[in-house]
């Protein structure tokens, strides 16, 4: 799964083709999810799974997901991009988890790394591709976006956690952030994840939501 930065970003590229029109509310959606870890390495599986409305087996989890947008449209009509931003976070997980992270793991078996160091090493790598991403010239327009959003409570995740993490992500994440150039990642994984996105399906179910 990809980091918030990661998820800012995919967000800004993608808004166009997904008609949003609220950019800020979609970006602040995007990785609102997320927010459950704030102040913690990684909220129990638990609370990650409510906060992504989250199955172990990923057909359930897509049927969740289509689930909770049909169920919610009427009640997020007044900021359907936030919303909408809310399921792209999850659908951005699950494209990224098909498309990117099983050449993560190849490429970390080549460097040796066991089973056991697998989600360890994932991470460390995925903090050492922020210091990219946070470099790209789109970056500063997601950060001024994504401050503009406004909270609200959505699935498992309270406004005011949301606003707290929302700051957090745009001024600080100096702690998942390594300043070392990735081993593996780079921009092109960006892509695959968005073309995941189109190829599968997933961006439909997007823009299909509220109609």
């Amino acid at each position: 799964m990809p980091s918030s930065p990661v998820h800012m970003l995919l967000a800004y590229r993608m808004a166009d083709s997904l008609g949003i029109n609220d950019k800020a509310d979609f970006l602040l959606g995007a990785i609102a999810p997320d927010s459950v870890n704030h102040g913690m390495e990684q909220a129990s599986e638990a609370v990650r799974y409510r906060a992504h409305i989250r199955d172990r087996d990923y057909d359930i989890w897509k049927r969740m997901l289509t689930d909770f947008a049909d169920a919610n449209s009427e009640h997020y009509a007044d900021c359907l991009d936030y919303l909408k931003g809310y399921m792209f976070h999850c659908w951005t997980d699950i494209a990224w988890d098909e498309a990117v992270q099983p050449k993560i793991f190849k490429f970390l078996e080549t460097q040796g790394y066991g089973y056991d160091d697998m989600t360890y090493q994932k991470w460390q790598e995925l903090y050492r591709f922020n210091s990219v991403v946070i470099k790209d010239k789109d970056f500063e327009e997601c950060r001024r976006l994504v401050k503009a959003g406004i909270p609200r409570d959505i699935a498992a995740c309270d406004a005011g956690l949301i606003q707290r993490y929302r700051d957090y992500v745009a001024d600080d994440y100096r702690d998942k952030i390594k300043e070392e150039t990735p081993l593996f990642l780079n921009d092109s994984h960006i892509a695959s994840t968005i073309r995941q996105m189109d190829d599968m399906g997933y961006s439909e179910k997007i823009i299909s939501i509220g109609k």
